[in-house]
């Protein structure tokens, strides 16, 4: 029984090890390349109280088990007691950054409901909102209706627009605590589902964005609202294409505020802001920098900043490995240059993708983003 439990602990210790100690160590240059580690960093990082949970259960199993009595099972129990260790930070820095988010939020913060409480997942819907999945709004795309249930006859509308990498995603897999602490305060939000690329364009993209934003203003009164006003928000290349659309939009398309969180807004990467992604070339514009340079400033948000661009607010975290918040810092300051309004909040410690998992980021970050939109778009 000795060996299994030292087996057990060794290998959940250097396990847990190996994934906490990314998550709370050292992120060294997230721009010299592109490291997956980035998506377990941020599971770690949001569900540091679960991962703790399971570091001590296995610690525990270990120990009945006679793992203490073998070497390499108190190698083991080291590297459970260090993971255990930075797991505490990990939820120590979580509450802190969730504070400093608090100190600009008046409403209320609204708890984590179900599974979410504790493996973050999925964000249930809560009394009092509902969501009708699935309605078409433009040519083979649909969009999810998160609403009050007791809708207004006029209502403030959001149109969010998921992540992943212009060639994937859903929008049911990240931003519903925001969805909901929205609808909750009055919102309609519209979380659109868009073409992927490489099967169309960039510019095929925001097109369909702005075909969403015009949907808004026409297409509600089938579903009893009409929207007084439109805000975009979008994560990752969703705040590409959102800031892109907001930025770049004609008559029956303009906004009244956008939200990026955690977004990509230089495709040229010309300031090194982030890791070289080959993607984005092959993929996705698909020329590179030098054979379409001009093109690819066209669909950068940061050389499409107007005269009368609506107000941003940035939302990035301050570990985020995949697009480091150098981006949305270079992006702020392009919008201060040009004396438009811009608010960055810079959220402590967290990862790319990071309101993917009901915790405490994502509820709190969901009410900061409400309160500004509520005090930025008047219906």
């Amino acid at each position: 029984m000795s060996v299994v439990g030292a087996i057990v602990m060794l290998f959940g210790g250097l396990l847990g090890l190996v994934a906490t100690w990314r998550a709370a160590g050292p992120i060294g240059d997230p721009t010299r390349r592109y490291s997956p580690w980035w998506l377990p960093s941020m599971v770690v990082s949001e569900l540091a109280p679960f991962w703790l949970v399971v570091t001590t259960a296995t610690a525990a199993l270990g120990i009945v088990l006679g793992g203490l009595g073998n070497p390499a099972g108190l190698a083991g129990a080291l590297a459970l007691g260090v993971a255990a260790a930075l797991q505490v930070v990990l939820i120590v820095r979580a509450h802190r950054s969730a504070r400093r988010m608090r100190l600009r939020v008046t409403g209320p913060v609204h708890r984590a409901r179900g599974a979410a409480i504790v493996v973050g997942r999925p964000v249930a819907t809560p009394p009092g909102v509902a969501e009708v999945h699935g309605v078409a709004y433009a040519a083979g795309h649909t969009l999810d209706i998160v609403r009050p249930v007791a809708t207004p006859d006029t209502a403030r509308v959001l149109v969010y627009v998921h992540g992943g990498g212009w060639k994937g995603g859903d929008p049911q897999r990240q931003a519903r605590d925001l969805y909901h602490a929205l609808a909750l305060d009055g919102w309609v939000v519209l979380a659109i589902r868009y073409p992927f690329a490489p099967a169309v364009s960039v510019e095929e993209q925001v097109a369909t964005v702005r075909a969403a934003v015009r949907w808004a203003r026409t297409g509600l009164a089938e579903h009893g609202t009409t929207a007084g006003a439109v805000a975009l928000a979008g994560g990752s290349a969703g705040g590409h294409l959102a800031a892109m659309a907001a930025l770049t939009a004609s008559d029956g398309e303009a906004v009244d505020a956008c939200v990026g969180i955690y977004g990509i807004y230089d495709l040229a990467n010309r300031n090194r802001t982030r890791a070289h992604w080959g993607m984005i070339a092959a993929d996705v514009v698909r020329q590179t920098v030098a054979e379409a340079p001009e093109r690819y400033r066209a669909l950068s948000p940061l050389d499409n900043v107007r005269a009368d661009s609506p107000p941003m607010l940035l939302v990035h975290g301050t570990r985020d490995t995949l697009v480091p918040i150098a981006e949305a810092r270079q992006f702020a300051a392009a919008l201060a240059a040009a004396r438009r309004p811009v608010d960055l909040v810079e959220v402590d410690g967290a990862e790319h993708a990071f309101d993917a998992l009901g915790a405490i980021r994502s509820r709190t970050s969901a009410a900061l983003i409400r309160d500004w939109l509520a005090a930025t778009v008047q219906p």
